[in-house]
């Protein structure tokens, strides 16, 4: 993998071959990955290997009129010819209205937590074997079998523009999902992540997985006196569960796009009460509770942004084309060039909790009663 000065300088020679063609605006994203995971299926371990790709975006900007292209041939002469391919289509295209002046100049960030870490990538292939049979065993003696995915990786990214942006960054994560299985009334979840593989934290998410599990052993009952569709049950939701709904609910509903096209739940209703008291909702990239990020995929530093307080729907995402039809700023949630016609995402998202544990929840819960540890294919 390169490192953050190679990136820097590269982005550098490269936005000034790019020009050199005569184009109005000019981006290049650069972004490189490694990934590596181990996973077990019924008690069976199976290594996939490691992966590395790299891959370099170009967008050119002509007047209003843009190009895009990318490449996975980093060369001299295979960004050459990105290049000349890419500024050939913007002088091509049809002109789009309301074009943006590229985000920037943006040169600096600062994150409150460490986000990158050599360990997760030198983790070796036997240390994740031991973790993986580790956590069969205890799956075993309890009576369970395991399915589980064990994923360490890393990446760097790189932003440059004609606006005076230059920006880059490299992050590790490492993730732990298992499925214990057992009679035909169990299936039990738990997962986990972090920058850090040493903080994973296993233990507590198989231990986890072993609760949901023994929650599961007695067969579920038909509530009494209750037909057809007259029934009504306490829901518990598990974090994992939560995140599923707030993920497709983000994705569509606080989605720029789709709120100014009037798809969303929250267009035309900005400044209205629309969830519960309960529901503080807000993404924000720098938080140090979750896997952090200094920047978008257009360079623009990350910050907190409050999409509902206390049910009241307070705002949505923009990235700067949005933006520019819309008569709106950039709030810092663009999309790789390649993914931007989708809208613009909250891709850090962080609900404000209760006071409850999820063992208060169901002590005073009425039966009956469904316990829910995730979902599946949400849509």
């Amino acid at each position: 993998m390169k490192s953050i000065d190679e990136i820097n300088n590269f982005l550098v020679e490269n936005l000034a071959l790019l020009k050199q063609t005569g184009i109005d605006q000019g981006e290049i994203l650069y972004w490189e990955t490694e990934l590596d995971t181990v996973r077990t299926f019924l008690n069976r371990v199976s290594h996939n290997g490691v992966t590395n790709d790299a891959e370099v975006q170009i967008s050119s900007i002509c007047g209003k009129r843009l190009g895009q292209a990318r490449t996975s041939d980093l060369s001299r002469e295979g960004i050459s010819r990105l290049v000349n391919q890419v500024t050939a289509q913007a002088r091509h295209s049809s002109p789009i209205q309301s074009f943006p002046v590229l985000p920037g100049p943006h040169r600096d960030y600062t994150l409150k937590k460490k986000i990158y870490f050599d360990s997760t990538l030198q983790i070796s292939p036997g240390e994740k074997i031991e973790l993986i049979e580790k956590i069969t065993g205890l799956s075993n003696k309890n009576d369970l079998t395991c399915s589980a995915k064990l994923m360490t990786g890393g990446g760097k990214l790189g932003v440059i523009n004609t606006s005076g942006t230059l920006m880059a960054t490299e992050f590790t994560e490492t993730s732990l999902s298992v499925i214990l299985t057992g009679d035909k009334f169990i299936s039990s979840y738990a997962s986990g992540s972090s920058e850090n593989f040493e903080t994973l934290a296993s233990d507590g998410i198989i231990q986890e997985a072993v609760r949901n599990a023994n929650r599961q052993r007695l067969p579920p009952v038909d509530p009494p006196g209750l037909k057809g569709n007259d029934i009504f049950l306490d829901l518990i939701l598990e974090p994992a569960a939560v995140a599923e709904w707030i993920e497709m609910l983000a994705g569509i509903g606080i989605n720029g796009l789709h709120f100014e096209e009037g798809e969303s739940f929250v267009s035309g209703k900005l400044h209205q009460k629309l969830l519960g008291e309960n529901i503080t909702l807000y993404d924000d990239g720098t938080d140090p509770r979750g896997l952090a990020a200094p920047f978008d995929f257009e360079g623009v530093p990350k910050k907190r942004q409050i999409l509902f307080d206390r049910g009241v729907a307070k705002s949505v995402c923009y990235d700067s084309l949005l933006g520019a039809k819309y008569g709106k700023m950039t709030t810092g949630h663009a999309s790789p060039p390649f993914e931007r016609s989708y809208g613009a995402l909250p891709r850090h998202l962080i609900m404000e909790g209760g006071t409850s544990t999820i063992e208060e929840m169901i002590a005073s819960s009425e039966e009956p009663t469904l316990y829910v540890t995730r979902f599946h294919y949400t849509n």
